[in-house]
């Protein structure tokens, strides 16, 4: 197996471990979830069409728009969390979780063909790319659930 695969594989355990040990309570952070699945598949067909970034090597081949195991499984989780688990201090928070993703995701695309960059698209635009979806997820839940809210 390719460290490309193992990577990815790994990142799914990883996401899924973590959900099983904190299941319990996340039942209304679905939602955000499913949002979080969607918004990254559309930024990843904006990209395909643009030519900012491909994934040489995916889990699933015929699926070359996207990456499974990001969009699916590891984007959601990690939206999941950030939403249920933010402090007050959102910013901080925001940029702690964006440069533990870009720091790994800069060396995944320079050493191995899991991520691709190209027509100038940097690592500087991802870190900016994750440091607003932190906050457009978690505005997206307070929407969804501000009826809710108002009822109890």
């Amino acid at each position: 197996m390719s460290i490309e695969l193992s990577v990815q594989y790994a990142a799914i355990a990883i996401a899924l471990f973590a959900l099983a040990l904190k299941y319990k309570g996340m039942k209304p952070y679905i939602p955000v979830a499913m949002f979080a699945m969607l918004y990254a598949n559309l930024w990843c067909y904006v990209a395909t069409y643009f030519n900012w970034w491909r994934f040489p090597i995916r889990i699933i081949p015929s699926v070359e728009d996207i990456s499974f195991t990001a969009n699916m499984i590891t984007v959601p989780i990690a939206a999941m969390f950030w939403v249920r688990y933010s402090p007050m201090s959102r910013i901080k928070w925001a940029f702690l979780w964006t440069t533990l993703l870009v720091i790994p995701e800069y060396f995944l695309e320079h050493y191995t063909d899991t991520i691709e960059y190209h027509s100038g698209y940097k690592w500087y635009h991802s870190y900016l790319l994750w440091l607003i979806s932190w906050f457009i997820w978690y505005q997206f839940h307070k929407w969804f659930y501000k009826d809710y809210a108002k009822k109890y």
